[in-house]
């Protein structure tokens, strides 16, 4: 059962109840008063009677009282009117059939004396009997000896006593029933629209945080019990978010504490296998070089192989340095086409080993940038090495750039596209991450794309990635243009779609 019907069927018994005990007084206080209208009524008549005949016996015209007391008679409810001597027998009377008939046991009974009453509520009739005094102008015809000569007997109807009751009852029911109705209909508007929708607002707002969105709010500022009600709930689910925020920056700080830490090891695994392998082949190459190698091609071969070995560590423990300190560009005006030509160059004996096909533009016209070259041409590397990497079984390589207008000014952006395996979906953003990679132990440090996105962010640019797992990816490099072509604030945080 609803809350609004359980209190319009409590406030209606209220009301019931209310109604009920007024009907009870109302219909109590209605009887009395129509028994005392009545009494009245034949206290009246019996006095208009008794003033009639006195002064008819007055002037002696005795034939004109039975005329007096038929014509008095006929007033409505009144049924009789009786003048009886003092024994009791009827001598004149509104009702001519009755004269010379004798009163009652129980009327003849009170017929001397004071003035009285007797009510027959069987036959709904009050009767009044009030004494004849035995006066001086009575002297006459009756004599002196008797005080009261005898009774005037008025008898009145009381018919519409349950008539008016039964109307009253009946207009009480009818407007008990109204006002019900009434009263019902004016707390279903109350409730509905003062109440109920309130109610409904603060329930939507429960089941809101009941699913979890703790930023829901009741807006409510009404100053009664409602709005105390929201305002204590809305306190509770603030006091519920920050908790939940708390534990999930907490959960988040001890997830990249961890996520850290593993990647710490690995690079550190990684590192000492890049080292540690340059270093066993330079032993090897050292211990033979001491041994004394007649073969000039042959020694040759060894120190070609140190050198590389050395050149090995050194790009290793350069890319530690570079993550270990913030780059710092040297800005001079800068031309991207021949920083990228000079990067194919130096992975093009990768390519043709990896049978890689690439391809760029020969036709690049982008005006120049203030950058630094050396900085840009260690992002272009990174990248192009990576991309390498992803494709071991060979592939296409695309590096393309152009000019576009973005929402902060001009930038000349960059692509490098492979086809190579893909970055995985949950892998994407933390690509940029420092330690973080998707190699193999040994086949990298996850420092290149950390330092290559600090160098680009240190410039005012941004770098983008998209990536499908089993076709490809594209890196964009976006720098802005020089501070004398476009002026522009420096973008927002890399795209990592």
């Amino acid at each position: 059962m609803s809350l609004r019907l359980k209190m319009i069927l409590g406030i209606g018994a209220i009301l019931l109840l209310v109604i009920l005990v007024f009907a009870i007084l109302a219909s109590s206080g209605q009887g009395d008063h129509l028994l005392t209208a009545a009494k009245h009524e034949a206290d009246l008549v019996a006095t208009l009677s008794e003033r009639a005949v006195a002064d008819a016996m007055g002037r002696g015209e005795q034939e004109a009282v039975q005329e007096i007391l038929k014509r008095m008679g006929e007033s409505p409810g009144v049924i009789g009117i009786r003048i009886v001597d003092s024994e009791g027998t009827i001598l004149q009377s509104s009702l001519p059939g009755e004269i010379g008939g004798t009163l009652g046991h129980q009327e003849r009974s009170i017929r001397d004396g004071a003035t009285q009453e007797v009510w027959n509520f069987e036959n709904q009739t009050i009767s009044v009997f009030r004494p004849i005094p035995n006066g001086p102008k009575c002297g006459g015809c009756h004599g002196q000896d008797a005080s009261v000569l005898g009774v005037l007997n008025v008898r009145v109807s009381i018919p519409t006593n349950a008539t008016e009751m039964d109307r009253q009852w009946t207009f009480m029911v009818l407007a008990g029933v109204a006002g019900l109705l009434a009263a019902g209909g004016m707390i279903w508007l109350l409730f509905t629209f003062v109440v109920g929708q309130r109610i409904e607002i603060l329930s939507q707002t429960m089941s809101r945080v009941e699913a979890g969105d703790l930023t829901a709010r009741v807006a409510d500022d009404s100053r009664d019990e409602l709005g105390s009600l929201s305002a204590s709930f809305n306190a509770m689910v603030a006091r519920l978010d920050d908790a939940r925020q708390q534990i999930e920056d907490r959960h988040a700080e001890e997830i990249r504490r961890a996520e850290n830490l593993a990647s710490l090891g690995k690079m550190a695994a990684g590192i000492a296998h890049e080292i540690n392998n340059p270093i066993a082949g330079m032993l090897n190459c050292v211990r033979t070089l001491l041994k004394g190698v007649k073969d000039e091609p042959r020694r040759e071969q060894y120190l070609t192989m140190l050198l590389e070995g050395l050149s090995r560590v050194g790009r290793t423990v350069g890319q530690l340095l570079s993550f270990a300190r913030e780059a710092k560009p040297h800005l001079v005006p800068t031309e991207l086409a021949p920083i990228l030509h000079r990067c194919l160059t130096l992975v093009e004996q990768d390519l043709t080993a990896r049978g890689i096909r690439c391809g760029m533009p020969t036709d690049v016209d982008l005006p120049s940038l203030l950058a630094d070259p050396l900085l840009l041409e260690q992002v272009f590397l990174n990248i192009l090495r990576n991309a390498i990497d992803a494709m071991p079984d060979g592939g296409s390589l695309r590096v393309a750039a152009h000019l576009r207008q973005r929402p902060s000014g001009p930038f000349a952006e960059v692509e490098i596209t492979d086809s190579g395996t893909g970055i995985a979906p949950e892998s994407l953003p933390r690509i940029f991450d420092p330690f973080f990679t998707t190699k193999a132990v040994g086949k990298g440090t996850g420092l290149g794309l950390s330092v290559s996105y600090g160098i680009v962010r240190a410039h005012g640019g941004v770098i983008e990635v998209q990536s499908e797992v089993g076709k490809g990816s594209t890196f964009t490099v976006a720098m802005p243009l020089s501070e004398a072509e476009a002026p522009y604030a420096v973008p927002g945080p890399p795209d990592r779609r």
